[in-house]
């Protein structure tokens, strides 16, 4: 029992992570930056959109529709047609009150995220870093076209959320079966700045030995982003890729999504991948939070990159930037968000930090330590073997004195196989014959106390 609640509980915490934030991403999207306050009750009008499908469900079976969101039932004296009426104007509601949010505070042309090159204006108005179409300013359009924007994007962000809602808990339950775990890594990016983060993943996990390649991803990857992309306008359109990148090897299998990382593999392979992208992406274009104070911070840490990285030979110790740094610095030490953002600002200041004082970065510089030591020890053991080699030679020589050469060469040749036998029947006999027994046994139990709860 003690394991399928355990399960439980990684689906429900996944699955609460991951909406948080999709949640978060889609209101950056429709709305652009925002105070702490508006972001409330903003993602409050999303999850309602979200929701929009019970609430479907809830004019054709009031009562249980009700029943599974406030988990009791209603008393049978409440007319049925009282509920159905009250589920019918609650489904008129939502994309009403989201077509008004969108008329009233709709997001202007979403500015470039820093690391993201400038959209200069090319011949057929296309953006210099993907040959994409440079955003449009949902503003262009009236605001009676924005309030019945509405409709369709409640539909957009009901549809992809139902996906994400069914396929996370079975994708989970495959990686727990596969004894895998799922990582999500928050990472905001843009249409723009999309190619440029997905080829920093690409080349950063290759450099460090994880050999993956660029594969077509799975339809319950892509149908989110294909969906909102088509019916979601021109608030989605400046957020959504075209087409998502999604990378697989031996080791690790990573989908890049507008709103985040996901990378599944063993724990040890997926936590070095994550602490290495997080490390990489520091100055990609890309927000690691979602916070609109924690993202301000994040476009400030970016701008001294930007200014470093002209020229970083002249500008380590500048006064200048290390002044800015602490002026960024006594902003987060009072940013009001929770740990989990409040760390992520930390550690990009204290990259920073370590650049404008002329060190490498911590992974990287370790990764270049590992690296030389490897290269040690490979070039010790080819020597090693050479030289057992060659010892070998010399001992078939040395009995090529009292016999033939041939007779003394297969003596030896037959000793090592021999022995090579031996060591290798040993150690089949050591083989685990029953693998994961106590894994086994307490999933046994578990099952026949659910049989026993059924029966």
């Amino acid at each position: 029992m003690a394991i399928v609640q355990a399960i439980l509980a990684l689906i429900s915490r996944s699955l609460g992570s991951i909406l948080s934030s999709l949640f978060g991403w889609a209101v950056v999207a429709l709305f652009g930056q925002t105070t702490s306050r508006e972001k409330a009750w903003l993602s409050g009008l999303v999850g309602a959109a979200a929701a929009w499908p019970i609430l479907l469900l809830g004019i054709v079976w009031p009562r249980l529709a009700t029943l599974v969101l406030a988990f009791v039932p209603l008393p049978s004296r409440i007319p049925t047609w009282s509920i159905r009426l009250v589920w019918v104007l609650l489904a008129l509601a939502v994309p009403f009150a989201l077509g008004i949010a969108l008329a009233a505070r709709a997001r202007g042309v979403p500015p470039t995220i820093p690391g993201t090159a400038p959209a200069t204006r090319l011949p057929g108005g296309l953006d210099p870093v993907r040959m994409t179409p440079i955003p449009h300013s949902p503003l262009s359009r009236s605001k009676g076209v924005r309030l019945l924007g509405g409709i369709p994007i409640t539909l957009a962000i009901a549809a992809s959320f139902f996906i994400v809602f069914v396929t996370t808990p079975v994708r989970r339950l495959l990686a727990i079966v596969r004894r895998q775990v799922d990582v999500q890594v928050p990472l905001v990016t843009d249409a723009r700045g999309y190619e440029l983060v997905a080829k920093e993943v690409a080349v950063t996990l290759t450099r460090h030995g994880f050999e993956v390649h660029a594969v077509e991803p799975p339809w319950w990857v892509t149908a989110p982003s294909k969906i909102l992309f088509t019916f979601g306008g021109p608030s989605f359109r400046d957020y959504v890729p075209e087409r998502l990148a999604c990378l697989r090897g031996p080791r690790l299998e990573v989908v890049l999504y507008a709103n985040g990382l996901a990378m599944r593999g063993s724990a040890q392979d997926t936590a070095w991948a994550h602490g290495l992208l997080v490390e990489a992406l520091t100055a990609a274009p890309a927000y690691q939070t979602f916070d609109p104070g924690a993202q301000d911070i994040e476009r400030q840490i970016r701008s001294v990159w930007a200014v470093f990285r002209q020229n970083p030979a002249a500008h380590v110790g500048a006064a200048a930037l290390e002044a800015r740094l602490d002026e960024i610095t006594r902003e987060i030490r009072n940013l009001p968000v929770d740990y989990e953002e409040w760390q992520i600002v930390y550690r990009q200041a204290l990259q920073l930090d370590r650049a404008l004082r002329g060190e490498k970065q911590m992974l990287k510089a370790d990764m270049e330590s590992e690296l030389a030591m490897a290269k040690g020890l490979a070039m010790a053991v080819l020597v090693t073997v050479l030289g057992l080699n060659m010892l070998l030679v010399a001992l078939v020589f040395a009995l090529a004195t009292v016999m033939p050469g041939w007779l003394a060469a297969l003596l030896i040749g037959g000793g090592l196989v021999v022995i090579g036998g031996i060591l290798g029947y040993v150690s089949w006999t050591r083989r685990v014959t029953s693998p994961l027994a106590l894994t086994r046994k307490t999933i046994r139990e578990d099952s026949q106390w659910v049989k026993e709860r059924l029966a």
